[in-house]
């Protein structure tokens, strides 16, 4: 199947186009997809920009009901989209029909927030006047997403930029355009008008130089890793646009020694090897006290041997394939060097066929310092590691470049708050995987992790619109 961008309110015929293969069946063909380059990213940035006034016009309440319109396509879609996902990225198609349900409810969610006051009203210290102030839209925002959520990370940067009257161009990756596709022809069902949101699929380096030449670009929100992510902090450095990076993790998982061992087990053989691992909030480090380790350690490889690897499309699937050839490559690399350095495969270690798929692997031995437990891998690999008490955990928790996600399983109210103040990460969590977040509430990461707002919940509002304050004499 030939998709097109859309732009200025049109699907468009693609003049060159790229093969997306089916990574669980790599000699099948999922879709035909634009190869974009700079051309196609200015015209959509253009049709943005002429949609904008008039977009910011429309009452916000109108607005609300597009975005509630989309969600029940959604939500009457949502099965044949979740086999799109399950075929284009690997996601198992369980995890896939809850990311289409999810992005079918944040665009409820920010639609409600039309009902919601949309500014204050202010005392003022000079007789007669009203101090007011009230939301405004920014103007044309960048969104450039990733394959692993390829429909709930564009809906949730979508709905809350959308809602408060800015116009849109999306470039989601090349590896996984297809939630993107679906969003758009959700909105495009709904009656968005034209040209009010854009999508451009292709790579991103033509993309990035089309960045920084707009002059009508407001913000720009951007997931994926952190090296592009900062080049992209760099590229637009000089100019007064808004920047949201949401990058990379490398998460722990914390056992104390009260904690239900099998039930942390479960949590973190899922936190870690759901989805083969792909998710900057997945687990890669599970630290545990050295008085339930042995213990822990043997209730955690059941865990894993009873998750189902395979096909995407099984309903008993929980480890689906890597995304391509060269993901799988990559984590073959990163557990050689994890031998390299010491470690001792307890489980996996090995490629498997059909398709990209990638046994759930743990190491054990390798110290905290060594790059296998320093760096993200994005993939279905974890490494265990001791700890004699919870300064040590928490120490050893926070010896990374990353701060995005971190879980410890407990029974102490007292180690769990002390774990909560201590550990250095956006998203903390207790007695929960560390995969897994709320659209309600705000999503980020610290140190390397990210930079700027939070993404979703209320904080979003702040990073899509600025404040206009109006005092007035009456």
């Amino acid at each position: 199947m030939a998709i097109g961008n859309f732009i200025a309110g049109r699907w468009r015929p693609a003049e060159r186009t790229y093969s997306r293969k089916n990574p669980a069946l790599p000699d099948q063909v999922v879709a035909e997809y634009p190869l974009s380059g700079r051309q196609e990213a200015m015209e959509a940035f253009r049709a943005a920009a002429a949609a904008f006034p008039a977009w910011r016009q429309v009452p916000i309440i109108e607005r609300a009901r597009i975005l509630q319109r989309a969600a029940r396509y959604l939500s009457e879609h949502l099965e044949s989209i979740a086999r799109d996902l399950a075929v284009e990225v690997g996601k198992p198609i369980f995890e896939a029909r809850a990311e289409v349900r999810r992005a079918a409810e944040i665009f409820e969610y920010y639609a409600a927030w039309a009902w919601h006051p949309q500014g204050f009203l202010l005392a003022s210290a000079r007789p007669g006047t009203e101090l007011r102030a009230r939301r405004v839209p920014l103007g044309v925002v960048a969104l450039i997403t990733p394959w692993n959520f390829p429909i709930a990370i564009p809906a949730w940067k979508l709905a809350p930029a959308l809602l408060l009257g800015n116009t849109v161009v999306l470039k989601p990756s090349t590896l996984g355009p297809c939630g993107a596709v679906h969003l758009v022809r959700a909105l495009e069902a709904a009656g968005l008008p034209s040209g009010v949101l854009n999508l451009v699929i292709g790579p991103g380096t033509p993309f990035g130089q089309a960045l920084r030449e707009v002059e009508d670009l407001r913000a720009v929100s951007f997931t994926g890793s952190v090296d592009t992510g900062f080049q992209l902090k760099a590229a637009l450095a000089d100019r007064p646009v808004r920047l949201q990076l949401e990058l990379g993790g490398k998460n722990p998982f914390v056992v104390w020694e009260d904690a239900d061992l099998r039930e942390a087990a479960r949590l973190a053989a899922e936190g870690a090897f759901f989805y083969a691992g792909q998710k900057c909030t997945a687990t890669s480090r599970v630290i545990v006290h050295r008085a339930v380790y042995s213990e822990f350690r043997e209730a955690f490889l059941e865990a894993i041997g009873r998750l189902k690897i395979g096909d995407p499309l099984d309903e008993a699937t929980r480890v689906g394939p890597l995304i391509d050839a060269a993901a799988r490559e990559n984590v073959q690399r990163w557990v050689k060097r994890g031998l390299e350095e010491g470690g001792r495969i307890l489980i996996g270690g090995r490629p498997l066929d059909p398709g990209y798929l990638y046994e759930p692997t743990v190491l054990e031995g390798v110290p905290p310092t060594a790059s296998i437990a320093q760096e993200e891998i994005f993939g279905p690999v974890v490494t265990l590691h001791p700890a004699s008490d919870l300064e040590e955990a928490i120490a050893m928790a926070n010896a990374v470049r990353y701060g995005l996600s971190a879980s410890i399983a407990t029974r102490r109210l007292d180690v769990a708050e002390a774990f909560l103040s201590g550990v250095e990460a956006g998203i903390v969590h207790v007695n929960q995987p560390t995969a897994g977040v709320e659209y309600q509430a705000p999503f980020g990461g610290v140190k390397q992790s990210g930079y700027g707002p939070k993404e979703q919940g209320w904080s979003a509002l702040d990073f899509y619109s600025d404040w206009k304050t109006l005092v007035v004499r009456v």
